[in-house]
C-alpha cells in the first residue's frame, strides 16, 4: 500500500465516520422528553421507546389526514375517526407520543393508544376521557390500514405534503430542505413497507372498535413464526387497579385473556416490545415504562353512574332492595371467580367449563411461549412467566358499567344479554359507541342508537366472534337476574 493511496483511505474513514455520526446526530440521537410527575400524563403520551422503528416525523404525521382523508373511516379528516380522544388544546391524541431523534420530533403510539377509553351518560353531553380503559371506540386496524394505505398512494410525493405542511407552518429553510429531500422519501418508503408486513390480516376478520389481534404481529414480527392462520381477535383489556396482580408467597395472577404472562412488569416490557421498542432504546424507555407501570397498578375507573341514591325515575337509578340482593346472589354465584378474594380470581378457567370462543386461546402457542422466553439472544430480558393455558381467564369486574361488550372477544352486547342464555343472545349488533345502556348495562348497540358515533356491525357467526359459553347466571329466576343486573351496573 503506497502513502498516498493510504492516506486517501485515511481521508475517506474519516469522511464515512464524521458523516455517519452528523447522520445520527442530525435524525436520530434521542433527546428525552421534557419531565412531569403528571403519571397519567406519562401513561397517556410517554415514550416507550418505538420511534426509531415506529415514529413518523411530525409534520408529516399532522398532515396525513388532512392529504388522506379518503383513507380514514368515513373519509373524515382528523385521527378522531379511528376512535381515540383528543384532549381539547392537547398537541397529539390521548396514545401517541412526540420524542425527538436528533433535531425531528417523531410521533409513535404507546400503550395508551389501545388502553384509553369515553362514556357519555346523555347522548348530547362531551364525552369524558377514561384514562387506561377499554379503548372500546378506538380502531387500531384502521390506523394501521391507513398508513398501509398511504404508503401506496401516488400523491404522497414531496410537493404534495409540503404544501399540506407549509400551509399551517412556516418551516424554516433548512427544515424544510430535511422533509423534502429526506424525510418525505424515507417515510413513504417505510410505509410502503407496511403493506408487506401486515399482508396477514387480509386473511383474517376484521378487528373492529375496541378490538385487536395483539400476539399474531409479535408471533410473526418479533418472534419469526410462520403465519399458522390462527385468529386472536379480541376486545382490548382496561389496565385498572392492576396492584391486585402482585404475586403473593403462595399465589401468581395471571394477565391477559388467556393468562399468558403472570407477571405485570414482564406484561409491560413485552407490550413495548410489540409496538416496536428493541434493547437499544430499552434504557432511555426504562423509567417512563416503570412510571406507566406505576399508573396502571393504582389507577381506578370513574365511579358507576348507577346508584340507589338517584331518584326514582333517573335512568340510573337502581333500586337499593334490587342491589343487595343482587350483592349475595354475586356473592353465592360469581365472586369464587371474580372477587379478588376467590380462589380462581385471576386464573384461567379451563376451556372445557368456560366453553366461550376459542380461536383467541388456539392463537397463543406452545412455540410462542417458548421463543418469547428466549427472546432475543443477545440481550437478557429476564422473562420468566410467559405460559401456554388452556383457559380464559376471570379477572375482577371493577368498572364493569365500561367494560361492555362482554366476554374475551366482545360478542354479547351489554350485561342482560350476558345473563341469557347464548341461544338469546343478539347474534348481530352495533359496536363503537361511548353512550351507556342505562336499561342493560354497558354502551347502547342498536344501529341508530348512537348518531354522534361511527357504528361498525357485529357479526356473532364470523370466526372468532362466536357468542356462546359463560353460563354463570344465565338460568337464574328471571327476579334474581333483575337483581344482579342491577348490582353489576354499580361497580
Amino acid at each position: 500500500m503506497t502513502l498516498r493511496f493510504a492516506r486517501w483511505l485515511l481521508a475517506l474513514l474519516i469522511l464515512l465516520v464524521a458523516g455517519g455520526l452528523g447522520a445520527w446526530l442530525l435524525l436520530l440521537h434521542p433527546h428525552k422528553q421534557p419531565a412531569t410527575r403528571d403519571l397519567a400524563q406519562v401513561f397517556n403520551h410517554g415514550s416507550i421507546g418505538n420511534e426509531t422503528a415506529q415514529g413518523l416525523p411530525y409534520w408529516i404525521w399532522r398532515v396525513l389526514p388532512t392529504v388522506f382523508p379518503d383513507h380514514l373511516p368515513g373519509a373524515q379528516r382528523g385521527y378522531s375517526a379511528i376512535g381515540v380522544y383528543w384532549e381539547p388544546g392537547a398537541p397529539l391524541p390521548v396514545g401517541f407520543s412526540e420524542k425527538t431523534l436528533g433535531v425531528i420530533p417523531r410521533v409513535a403510539p404507546n400503550c395508551a393508544f389501545c388502553h384509553q377509553g369515553t362514556y357519555r351518560t346523555q347522548a348530547d353531553m362531551p364525552a369524558r376521557l377514561v384514562s387506561a380503559g377499554a379503548g372500546t371506540r378506538v380502531d387500531p386496524q384502521s390506523y394501521i390500514r391507513f398508513l398501509v394505505d398511504v404508503g401506496q398512494d401516488p400523491r404522497f410525493t414531496a410537493k404534495t405534503m409540503m404544501a399540506a405542511i407549509t400551509a399551517i407552518y412556516d418551516m424554516p429553510a433548512w427544515e424544510r430542505g430535511l422533509y423534502r429531500f429526506v424525510l418525505i422519501p424515507a417515510t413513504r418508503k417505510a410505509l410502503e413497507g407496511q403493506a408487506q408486513r401486515f399482508a396477514w390480516m387480509t386473511t383474517r376478520p376484521d378487528w373492529g372498535p375496541g378490538r385487536i389481534d395483539p400476539f399474531n404481529p409479535v408471533k410473526f414480527e418479533n418472534l419469526g413464526l410462520p403465519d399458522d392462520g390462527t385468529i386472536g381477535n379480541s376486545d382490548m383489556m382496561p389496565l385498572w387497579g392492576l396492584a391486585v396482580t402482585d404475586p403473593t408467597d403462595t399465589r401468581r395472577f395471571a394477565l391477559h385473556w388467556d393468562g399468558l404472562l403472570s407477571d405485570l412488569h414482564e406484561t409491560v416490557v413485552a407490550g413495548a416490545i410489540g409496538d416496536g421498542m428493541s434493547h437499544s432504546e430499552w434504557p432511555g424507555a426504562q423509567d417512563a415504562l416503570a412510571r406507566m407501570e406505576s399508573f396502571v397498578r393504582l389507577q381506578l375507573p370513574p365511579p358507576s353512574p348507577f346508584s340507589p341514591d338517584l331518584p326514582p325515575g333517573d335512568p340510573f337509578h337502581v333500586d337499593p332492595d334490587q342491589v343487595a340482593r343482587g350483592g349475595a346472589i354475586y356473592a353465592a354465584h360469581c365472586a369464587e371467580c371474580h372477587d379478588p378474594a376467590g380462589p380462581r380470581f385471576r386464573t384461567p378457567i379451563p376451556i372445557v367449563e368456560v366453553a366461550t370462543d376459542r380461536h383467541r386461546l388456539d392463537m397463543w402457542t406452545v412455540a410462542a411461549r417458548d421463543r418469547y422466553l428466549a427472546y432475543q439472544d443477545d440481550y437478557a430480558w429476564g422473562f420468566q412467566h410467559f405460559h401456554k393455558t388452556e383457559g380464559y381467564l376471570a379477572n375482577e369486574l371493577t368498572g364493569l358499567w365500561l367494560r361492555g361488550p362482554y366476554l374475551h372477544n366482545g360478542s354479547v352486547p351489554n350485561l342482560r344479554a350476558l345473563l341469557s342464555a347464548p341461544a338469546e343472545r343478539p347474534d348481530r349488533f352495533w359496536r363503537g359507541s361511548d353512550l351507556v345502556d342505562a336499561r342493560n348495562g354497558g354502551f347502547v348497540s342498536l344501529r341508530d342508537a348512537d348518531p354522534m358515533r361511527r357504528m361498525v356491525p357485529f357479526d356473532t357467526q364470523v370466526d372468532g366472534n362466536g357468542n356462546a359459553g359463560h353460563l354463570w347466571g344465565t338460568d337464574l329466576p328471571a327476579t334474581d337476574k333483575e337483581a344482579l343486573l342491577a348490582y353489576l351496573k354499580t361497580l
